[in-house]
C-alpha cells in the first residue's frame, strides 16, 4: 500500500505532477493502474472521472496560500440587503476529510458499492456499457469505446427533482430541463449532450430500492473509500503556517481510529477535528525553489520522499541530424551538478515534445524558450558559466550559443577606467540554435564538431 504522506522531489521538469496520476491511482484504482500503465489517455481519463467525483483534490500552495485558505478561515459576504455578514468557511483539507467521512458505503467484491443500483458489465442504450459503479461516480463504455463517467451526485440529484414533481423523464430525453429549472447548478452540456442515456440512469435509480444486504462472510470486511489530495508546489507556501496544527494530526499513527489518534480543536469554528486514516496526501517538490536540507523538519519526519531525476534514458531513441537528445541532455545536466548541484539539473520534460517532433526547428525552440532562460536563472546570468554547460568555449565562434564581444574599454572610458571581468558584455548567437554544430559541439569535449 502506498504511504498515506508522501512527496515527490526534484529538479524542474522531472515529471512529478506528471507522476501524481499514477500516484493517486496507486491509491484508488491500483488495478486499472496495473491493467493500463502503458496507456496514458485511459490512465488520464479515469484521473479526470475521479476528480469530477470528489475522489481526488487538487491544490497548489503559492506565498500568498494560508492556513485559512486549506484548512478552515472567515469570509466576508454581502447580504441581499447590502450588510455584511461573515461566516466560517471551509478550505480544502478540511472539506475533503470532512467528505470522507460522510462517505462510508462498503464495496462488493467486484467493485460495486453495496446500494448503487448499476453492476459491472450491465448496458444501457445503444451500446453503453458500465465499467465501474460507486457511490460516487459511474463509468462507461461508449459504443465508439471511448470512456465517459459521470458523478453519481449529478444523476442523484437529476432524480430527486423527478421525484418532488419538478421535471420529469421525459423533459431529460427532449432538453427541457433548464427551461424548468432556471437556476440549477447543473452541467448543461452533461444533462443535454447525453439526453440519449440519462433517462434509463435516472429511471433505474427511482425504480432501485433501497440496497440494505450486508457483504457475506466471504467478503472481505467493509472499508472506507479511500480520497486523495494533491498539492502541488508544496515547499513554495509557507508549510508550517499552511499546516498549523495539522502537521502533528496527518501522521499516520496520530489519525482518527489509530491507537495514538489526537484531535484538536480549530481556531475559528471550535469544531473538533481529526485526520481520517483513509486520505492520502501526494505532494510535489521543485528542489530548485527549495532543496530537502532547508525543508521543515518536522514535515520530512511525517512524508515519505520519492525522488524524481532526470531521465535522459528516454530520450535514447530521439535522433536530430546526429544528435542524441539523450547524450546531450546528459552531459549538460554531468556539468550542471559540478557547477551547482543535482537539485538543479534539466528535467527531461523540456525535451519530450522532440519524440513526436525530432527536428532542428523543434530543438533551437526548446534551447532558445527552455533551456537558455533556465541557465539564465540558475547561475543569476554569470554567463561564464552558462558557457561551460553549452561546451561554448571549446567551439568555434560560430556554434557558440553565448559569447563575448570584444571591448575596448580604453576607447569607451578613456585610460585609468577598469571594468571587472563579471561586467563585461555577453550577447546570445541567433544563428547557433539553428545549426546542428552548435549542438554536436556540446556533447564532444574535444571539439571536433568545429572541424
Amino acid at each position: 500500500m502506498p504511504p498515506l504522506n508522501q512527496i515527490l522531489f526534484g529538479p524542474p521538469g522531472t515529471g512529478k505532477t506528471y507522476e501524481t496520476i499514477n500516484a493517486a491511482l496507486e491509491v484508488l484504482s491500483p488495478e486499472f493502474l496495473a491493467a493500463h500503465g502503458d496507456n496514458r489517455a485511459a490512465l488520464k481519463a479515469h484521473f479526470d472521472a475521479l476528480v469530477a467525483a470528489g475522489d481526488i483534490r487538487f491544490v497548489t500552495f503559492h506565498q500568498s496560500f494560508s492556513y485559512e485558505d486549506f484548512v478552515e478561515g472567515i469570509r466576508a459576504e454581502q447580504t441581499v440587503d447590502g450588510q455584511l455578514s461573515y461566516s466560517v468557511v471551509d478550505g480544502v483539507f478540511k472539506s475533503i476529510c470532512l467528505a470522507l467521512r460522510s462517505n462510508d458505503a462498503p464495496n462488493r467484491s467486484d467493485g460495486t458499492a453495496l446500494g448503487v443500483p448499476f453492476q459491472v458489465g450491465e448496458k444501457f442504450g445503444s451500446g453503453y456499457e458500465v465499467t465501474y459503479a460507486s457511490a460516487d461516480i459511474l463509468e462507461l463504455k461508449k459504443p465508439n469505446g471511448n470512456g465517459l463517467a459521470f458523478s453519481m451526485r449529478m444523476l442523484e440529484l437529476l432524480a430527486s427533482f423527478v421525484r418532488d414533481g419538478q421535471i420529469t423523464i421525459e423533459d431529460i430525453r427532449e432538453k427541457r430541463v433548464f427551461d424548468k429549472l432556471q437556476n440549477s447548478t447543473l452541467e448543461p452540456y452533461l444533462v443535454n449532450g447525453y439526453n440519449n442515456i440519462l433517462p434509463a440512469f435516472v429511471g433505474r435509480l427511482l425504480k432501485a430500492p433501497a440496497d440494505t444486504s450486508e457483504p457475506s462472510s466471504e467478503e472481505a470486511a467493509p472499508t472506507r473509500n479511500a480520497k486523495v489530495l494533491i498539492i502541488d508546489e508544496i515547499n513554495r507556501g509557507n508549510v508550517s503556517r499552511v499546516l498549523g496544527e495539522l502537521i502533528t494530526l496527518i501522521e499516520p499513527s496520530k489519525r482518527a481510529g489509530c491507537a495514538e489518534a489526537l484531535e484538536v480543536t480549530l481556531p475559528y469554528s471550535k469544531d473538533r477535528f481529526s485526520v481520517p486514516p483513509n486520505l492520502h496526501l501526494i505532494g510535489t517538490m521543485n528542489t530548485a525553489d527549495r532543496s530537502l536540507a532547508g525543508l521543515d523538519l518536522a514535515l520530512r519526519r511525517r512524508f515519505s520522499f520519492r525522488e524524481m531525476p532526470p531521465r535522459p534514458e528516454l530520450l535514447e531513441d530521439v535522433e536530430i541530424v546526429g544528435i542524441n537528445i539523450g547524450a546531450l541532455l546528459r552531459v549538460m545536466n554531468e556539468r550542471i551538478e559540478l557547477l551547482l548541484d543535482r537539485d538543479h539539473c534539466i528535467g527531461h520534460a523540456y525535451f519530450m515534445p522532440l519524440v513526436d517532433s525530432p527536428t532542428l526547428d523543434a530543438l533551437a525552440q526548446v534551447f532558445r524558450s527552455k533551456i537558455l532562460p533556465l541557465l539564465q536563472e540558475y547561475f543569476f546570468e554569470d554567463w561564464q558559466r552558462i558557457q561551460w554547460v553549452f561546451n561554448d568555449h571549446r567551439k568555434s565562434a560560430g556554434h557558440r550559443f553565448v559569447h563575448k564581444p570584444a571591448s575596448n574599454v580604453a576607447q569607451l572610458f578613456g585610460e585609468g577606467v577598469g571594468i571587472a571581468e563579471q561586467n563585461q558584455r555577453w550577447t546570445i548567437n541567433e544563428l547557433a540554435f539553428s545549426q546542428a554544430g552548435a549542438y554536436i559541439g556540446v556533447i564532444n569535449h574535444l571539439g571536433a564538431a568545429d572541424a
